[in-house]
């Protein structure tokens, strides 16, 4: 079933306003959230909550609202800013969206969708809407248990972690298998999901990271990669648990940054059968979501919102598969200080070689790369990676391979791919290892394939293998345009080309649109 209800519940227990917006259920404000005074943001003329992530400062600060449909269909959404402004897109732009304007006011119609609005310079604006919520648990139902009966403290003042642990505990394989958050502020330091149970997260509730590096070491095992040992919520070596809701975890990684620890928000690790929707995760100190070594782990309706920083990078990926299989990460928005998607092959021994991995319908904003192969590719093979249905808004480098250690990467996709702005549009290479780590530079990529991939902006295609043997064999175009114009060779003076002597069998075609 919808569940409107849930933010009424928010609102009741909050203090805050959280009905119906319309066609749109708002999400409670967060206890604790800074109300944005630059935004201004309805919903079928009601208001919808716009944080100001006054954290992030001095790098990027960003506001955001946030709600998800009552029912199938669309709403009206208004923008009004406080200040003027000559220019403004809403992007993607491939939603296109038809938006008016009104002196300071631009309003237009949409159904579920991540938007990202820009006002000429200003700070970005995140309007993010979800489809409705279905069958979302409900207090009361004989397979839910309340966080509220184990008197946990919801206004984020004293620490909770064992409180919490203790009741996902409780809840592992139990009759009462759901444990239902409700709306508040938890402050926590690290917690561990279990197996045969579901974390549900109700609107307005959000799990905030502890200021205290001591607390995210609250157990062993798992890997530790760049001395990322430790997250918010770990799922070690668990099975058939799910992770739901529309409430948020947040790291509060850019205090713990500071204090030199690096965590992730979500850590997922030699599990499987895993789902996670609807969550926001936010501000990471290092890599926010990271599926390490597991097998059928599906991600979707995810918002993540990392500290992006003015220029370079800061390590704070978004979601990285890593020695991963059959696994997916669907409909998802990606604002990060570091790639988007990195799936990589982590370790030189014990090596699982990462195999069908899609990525499909996502949002990339980012200095980095959006979706990526690397720069760890270890083992013998990185196969059917998949990258579907991207809007690159921004990216430093938007379709990646680094090929630099072990593994033949092979049969990788792009597909249905939009780029709006990038400085390196494609970026297959072998000759480029990293300075800051040793590697035996023999991977090879095979058969690359980018089909219905389309640029705003005229930026280079760089191919480079390494060598004779070290090389690059099967780079395959399909309806490529740069600039609105079909590009249909390696000398097609519509793109632009960095190609060396070490890259085979490229090849170009152009075939009819869809008949839907």
């Amino acid at each position: 079933m919808v569940a409107p209800v849930h933010g009424a519940t928010a609102a009741a227990a909050n203090g805050t306003s959280g009905a119906a917006a319309g066609g749109c259920v708002a999400d409670p404000a967060l206890r604790g959230a800074t109300k944005s005074t630059l935004y201004t943001v309805t919903a079928d003329a009601n208001p919808l909550f716009v944080e100001k992530m006054t954290k992030y400062a001095p790098e990027m600060q960003v506001h955001y609202a946030h709600c998800s449909m009552a029912a199938a269909g669309t709403a009206q959404f208004s923008v009004t800013v406080a200040e003027s402004f000559s220019s403004y897109t809403v992007s993607p732009k491939s939603r296109k969206l038809a938006v008016a304007r009104s002196g300071n006011t631009i309003s237009f119609t949409s159904g579920p969708n991540y938007l990202i609005v820009q006002f000429d310079a200003k700070e970005l604006l995140f309007v993010l809407i979800d489809a409705p919520e279905a069958d979302a648990p409900q207090v009361g139902d004989a397979d839910v248990a309340n966080l509220a009966d184990y008197g946990v403290d919801n206004t984020g003042a004293t620490l909770v972690t064992s409180k919490i642990q203790s009741a996902i505990n409780a809840a592992s394989g139990a009759t009462r298998n759901i444990l239902y958050v409700p709306p508040g502020r938890y402050q926590v330091g690290e917690l561990w999901m279990r197996s045969n149970m579901t974390l549900y997260l109700a609107a307005g509730a959000v799990l905030y990271g502890s200021n205290q590096k001591a607390d995210f070491n609250t157990g062993s095992g798992g890997v530790n990669i760049e001395g990322m040992q430790h997250a918010s919520l770990r799922m070690y070596q668990v099975r058939n648990a799910k992770l739901l809701g529309r409430g948020v975890i947040d790291g509060n990684g850019k205090y713990l940054r500071a204090q030199g620890i690096n965590l992730a928000v979500l850590k997922i690790e030699e599990s499987s059968d895993i789902l996670v929707d609807g969550v926001t995760v936010r501000d990471s100190s290092y890599w926010n979501t990271l599926v390490y070594r597991s097998d059928r782990v599906t991600i979707r309706n995810y918002k993540l919102i990392n500290c992006r920083p003015n220029s370079g990078y800061n390590n704070t990926d978004g979601v990285d598969f890593d020695e991963s299989t059959n696994s997916l990460l669907s409909n998802a928005f990606l604002y990060t200080g570091d790639d988007n998607m990195a799936t990589k092959n982590e370790f030189a021994s014990g090596i699982v070689n990462t195999r069908n991995v899609v990525h499909e319908h996502v949002v990339c904003y980012s200095n980095s790369a959006c979706a990526k192969i690397g720069t760890k590719t270890e083992g013998t093979s990185m196969d059917g990676i998949v990258f579907r249905d991207i809007d690159v808004v921004k990216a430093g480098r938007s379709m990646v391979i680094d090929a630099v250690d072990t593994a033949v990467v092979s049969n990788t996709r792009w597909e249905d791919v939009r780029v709006e702005q990038t400085d390196s549009l494609i970026d297959l290479q072998e000759d480029r290892p990293p300075s800051w780590r040793t590697v035996k530079n023999t991977s090879t990529i095979r058969n690359a394939y980018f089909t219905n991939v389309s640029s705003d902006v005229k930026k280079v295609v760089n191919l480079h293998g390494r060598s004779s043997t070290v090389n690059i064999s099967g780079v395959h175009f399909t309806n490529f345009t740069v600039q609105g114009r079909p590009v249909t060779s390696q000398t097609d003076a519509d793109a632009s080309w960095n190609i060396n002597s070490y890259v085979s069998n490229i090849t170009f075609a152009t075939t009819p649109p869809t008949t839907p």
